[in-house]
């Protein structure tokens, strides 16, 4: 303990002890209070804390009673709404508890019958009342026997009682391409008993073809240049057991092929054939000759059908046993071709009568390696082509016999080697035929078509020399010629006309203006004839033949005559009737009656417009057969 703490407890006591110790007063902090304490319990307070603590316990107790019964009747009335959810859930018509089955081979033979069998089970617990069971087929399924063809069947299933399970059972054979699946389709309709509704289900099954009693294969080459020939085959052979009877074989060849001929040559147009018939493995070839044009990189799709006759039509494939498609794919071709028709690169082209046609083949080498003994040939097809006005530059020659212009290594040496990229240009000419308004002879839809193909041999590292070929095809077209032409007319034609003749001053004399329209060689729509007349010159409305579609505008003095349609070698009139009031300051002259006559129309073959204009008409009414020159200039 510190020294200063023992100290002052030290004089404490002294203090304490001493004779002169006065005592003190201590005030209280809190103000005194005097408690006065009972002497004995107080039981009724004490008793009634307690009745107060037992009713509250009581009330507690009630409660919990009230709570554990209506948890008990909760529990109960969810235990019946379960059990009625659960024996009503059991009844409930599902198409789920209708079960279908079908029995069916994964693959078959084409043309072998086989069996397929539907079962249907009803789990529902209602009777099914009424049924029907549909199958719908694709193309190719046919009954067994019978050989008929059957898009869909229907079978009445009728009523199925809960658990009840049917069978049905279909006979029917299956032709197709090898290795293809068909799916048919089942839908089982039905209704319930107590209602009117028709439910449905649906299912689908497939089969898949393994393989065919025709086995076709064709062989094509997979590139070919655009108008290069080619030659293709199709191999047909039987698969069957049994012999088979007669057999039709369908080619059908891409846009841009065009058949030139075939071994043997088709039964029925360009590609249908009909065998006899098949002996068990017998073969059959056919091979076809031709030639295809298209854009480079384009795929051309060739494809062959085999099958029986049609009963209805002895030219079309009934039941197709088999098919087979290939395709080939257009190069560039070895020898480039391009031609021009009067300096014109389109594809078709249009002249007008008359005129010349100059034609230029140009030539490029697209192979890797020169090419040799080069041939250019151009077969030229169309009656309206006069051969004797053809000529051929470049040592061509032009061989009459079939219209075909030859260049080879004798005329032109540049074509005995051309080497890569080399490039070159043939020429010939020609003119058409007379074919105007007035010739001797008709030609309707006159064109020319040039056939051009390019041949040589060429060397390659596989053989020592391989022939190769191109071939191009242009056209043109030649405008019909039409015509029109127009003649005064006083003594003659569909009006009586008026007034002094020569015509005199200040006097009225009537003029007849008549219209001619004609055609040659295509036919024409929308032709319009338009002529004007001057100030001095009257309309007076008369037509002929009534009815025609001739008009006068006032305000332009314009007269159009709508022709319409005029065919081929056709012809139209029409007459309109004038009046004529000359001034003196046409005495001594013929004065106009029109202005230029002109005529537009559609050339319906060449969709080209065609015009013709013939000069204006005066007093001097040549085309009139009474009329005399001194009829013609005005007089006082």
């Amino acid at each position: 303990m510190p020294d200063d703490v023992k100290s002052k407890i030290s004089e404490l006591e002294k203090e304490l002890y001493s004779k002169d110790f006065k005592q003190h007063r201590v005030e209280d902090v809190l103000p005194h209070k005097d408690v006065t304490a009972s002497t004995s319990w107080d039981t009724a307070g004490e008793n009634a804390s307690l009745r107060q603590d037992e009713v509250l316990s009581l009330k507690r107790h009630e409660l919990m009673k009230k709570f554990v019964k209506y948890s008990v009747w909760f529990f109960a009335f969810a235990v019946v709404i379960a059990v009625i959810i659960w024996w009503r859930g059991s009844n409930i018509i599902s198409g789920d508890k209708l079960l279908i089955d079908i029995e069916h081979p994964v693959t078959i033979s084409g043309g072998e019958p086989f069996e397929t069998k539907f079962a249907i089970k009803n789990n529902n617990k209602v009777t099914i009342e009424a049924s029907t069971l549909f199958i719908e087929y694709p193309e190719g399924f046919y009954s067994a026997p019978g050989k008929i063809e059957i898009p869909h069947i229907s079978k009445n299933t009728g009523i199925i009682t809960p658990g009840q399970s049917i069978s049905e059972t279909v006979n029917t054979m299956l032709y197709g391409e090898e290795n293809t699946s068909k799916e048919a389709r089942v839908t089982f309709e039905y209704r319930m008993a107590g209602s009117n509704a028709t439910l449905k289900k649906t299912t689908t099954y497939a089969i898949k073809i393994s393989s065919s009693p025709v086995n076709v294969k064709l062989s094509m080459p997979k590139e070919v240049s655009s108008g290069q020939d080619i030659e293709f085959s199709i191999d047909i052979g039987s698969n069957s057991k049994d012999p088979l009877s007669a057999l039709l074989v369908e080619a059908t060849y891409p846009l841009g092929f065009s058949f030139q001929s075939a071994t043997p040559a088709p039964t029925y147009g360009e590609n249908v054939w009909r065998i006899s018939g098949l002996a068990p493995q017998e073969k059959r070839i056919i091979k076809i000759r031709g030639y295809v044009e298209g854009q480079e990189s384009e795929e051309k799709v060739t494809k062959v059908s085999v099958g029986t006759e049609d009963q209805k039509d002895e030219r079309v494939i009934g039941i197709v046993y088999n098919a087979a498609s290939e395709a080939s794919v257009i190069t560039k071709p070895f020898l480039g071709i391009d031609i021009a028709v009067n300096n014109n690169r389109s594809q078709d082209n249009v002249t007008s009568l008359g005129k010349g046609v100059r034609v230029d083949v140009f030539w490029q080498s697209n192979n890797p390696t020169k090419v040799t003994d080069a041939v250019i040939e151009v077969k030229l097809k169309g009656a309206a082509l006069d051969k004797y006005s053809l000529y051929a530059s470049g040592g061509g020659f032009y061989r009459s016999v079939d219209n075909t212009i030859v260049w080879d290594k004798t005329g032109s040496q540049e074509l005995a080697i051309i080497e890569p990229s080399s490039r070159g240009t043939m020429s010939f000419s020609f003119s058409p035929v007379a074919l105007g308004v007035g010739a001797d002879r008709l030609i309707k839809n006159p064109q020319i078509i040039f056939e051009v193909r390019a041949r040589a041999n060429r060397v390659s590292d596989v053989s020592s020399s391989e022939s190769v070929s191109t071939f191009v095809t242009r056209s043109v077209k030649f405008e019909t010629d039409l015509k029109v032409s127009a003649k005064g007319l006083f003594f003659s034609g569909p009006f009586q006309n008026i007034g002094p003749i020569p015509p005199q001053a200040d006097k009225e004399t009537t003029y007849t203006i008549s219209l001619n329209a004609r055609n040659s060689s295509n036919n024409v729509s929308n032709a319009v004839v338009k002529t004007t007349l001057p100030i001095y010159v009257k309309w007076l409305g008369k037509i002929d033949p009534e009815g025609e579609d001739i008009t006068w505008n006032d305000s332009t003095g314009e007269v159009t005559w709508n022709v319409g349609r005029v065919p081929s070698g056709g012809s139209r009139d029409a007459s309109f009737q004038i009046s004529f009031i000359p001034s003196v300051s046409h005495i001594n002259r013929a004065p106009l009656l029109t202005g230029d006559i002109t005529i537009s129309a559609m050339d319906d073959f060449t969709k080209t417009e065609v015009k013709d204009k013939k000069p204006a008409l005066t007093t001097y009414v040549s085309g009139d057969p009474q009329f005399s020159p001194n009829d013609a200039n005005v007089v006082n």
